[in-house]
């Protein structure tokens, strides 16, 4: 089975640059922890200031905090997939006048995380505030024995804030026309995001 790393990407897309209000604190969104209890019921976020012309809606919404804020539509093909590690945090998306123009969104919290990351193979850098973490990667090396079977879309241990997914989810992905994201070949990627 083939891995991607997944990236949110879209062209002149309402960039987002905050959680909603009452959020929890935002390193939090990283753990791989719930945060349903704490999540404010009728959040909302908009389209930032910092962008006043971007306006595009996508599947998966670029966002400042490098989260999974993704679409009614795109969290369909997620609970088809049956990711036993998902939590949805609704909200409503709204434009830069208050318009609500994404009713049915949601962050996709991706609970736990898998001990994905070869240390050995891979290139990297450890992070000088996080001695448990990786800060820059280089060259990403995979060890697919140690990730779960079921493991489809996940964090990874040494590193929370980096999302891969399985070959077959990039399939249902493209098949589906999901929009606002892009993949890298998981096995030998430079840690960029070109």
């Amino acid at each position: 089975m083939n891995f991607f790393v997944f990236k949110i990407r879209g062209i002149e897309a309402g960039y987002i640059d905050e959680y909603p209000r009452n959020s929890p604190t935002d390193w939090k969104f990283a753990e791989g922890i719930s945060l349903a209890k704490n999540f404010p019921i009728g959040g909302e976020v908009s389209f930032s200031d910092n962008h006043p012309d971007n306006r595009n809606l996508y599947d998966f919404q670029p966002n400042l905090m490098r989260a999974q804020l993704v679409s009614g539509r795109a969290r369909k093909i997620i609970e088809s997939l049956e990711l036993t590690n998902a939590e949805w945090l609704p909200v409503v998306v709204k434009d830069h006048k208050g318009n609500i123009v994404g009713p049915d969104y949601a962050f996709l919290n991706l609970l736990g995380a898998e001990d994905a990351i070869d240390l050995e193979r891979s290139t990297y850098k450890k992070d000088p505030l996080e001695e448990d973490q990786i800060g820059r990667i280089k060259k990403l090396a995979l060890k697919p024995a140690s990730i779960s079977p079921q493991a489809k879309m996940f964090r990874c241990t040494m590193q929370r804030r980096l999302i891969l997914i399985r070959e077959d989810v990039h399939d249902a992905f493209v098949r589906a026309g999901l929009t606002g994201f892009k993949v890298y070949n998981a096995e030998g990627w430079n840690g960029l995001d070109l």
